[in-house]
């Protein structure tokens, strides 16, 4: 089984990412956005969506999030930013207090700002060696701007 970083341990995946119209889907699925939305009625209990670079995160405004474990945000390219700020959005915009996971293409490097983003799920490459992974998961100890976590600026955080 495929392993991943969550809230800052090495676990199993036990969902499976849906990408191709043909796959099965189960209560462990991950669909498409789009596909959850436009099919809600008849696709049944789903683990969470995923959200692809470009399509922004305004069509989940009006849908209950509550009922997904996860939302899966595709990073097709590491230097790509826009599933940084899907991530902000989808925690503090929609409010989603479930799992934000990183999916795709991005790096160890990029941990502490995706934990700045929302993110508590990070799905690597399979090329990508976990327990070195897991020593950059780690918050920076002083940022100037806010975060998810504190979203004052350092100068209201100095005491």
């Amino acid at each position: 089984m495929q392993k991943l970083i969550k809230d800052g341990a090495i676990v199993d995946n036990t969902y499976s990412l849906v990408n191709d119209a043909e796959q099965v889907i189960s209560e462990n699925s991950i669909v498409p956005m789009q596909q959850w939305i436009e099919n809600a009625d008849t696709l049944g209990k789903v683990a969470g969506i995923w959200i692809d670079a470009g399509e922004g995160v305004e069509a989940l405004e009006n849908q209950d999030l509550s009922q997904l474990d996860v939302v899966a945000v595709n990073f097709p390219a590491f230097a790509d930013g826009r599933g940084f700020s899907y991530g902000r959005l989808v925690r503090e915009r929609l409010g989603f207090k479930g799992e934000v996971r990183a999916i795709g293409n991005f790096i160890p490097d990029q941990l502490g700002y995706l934990l700045r983003c929302g993110f508590s799920a990070f799905d690597f490459e399979q090329d990508v060696n976990l327990e070195k992974a897991l020593e950059l998961h780690k918050p920076f100890s002083v940022a100037y701007q806010g975060d998810v976590a504190d979203p004052r600026p350092v100068f209201l955080r100095r005491g």
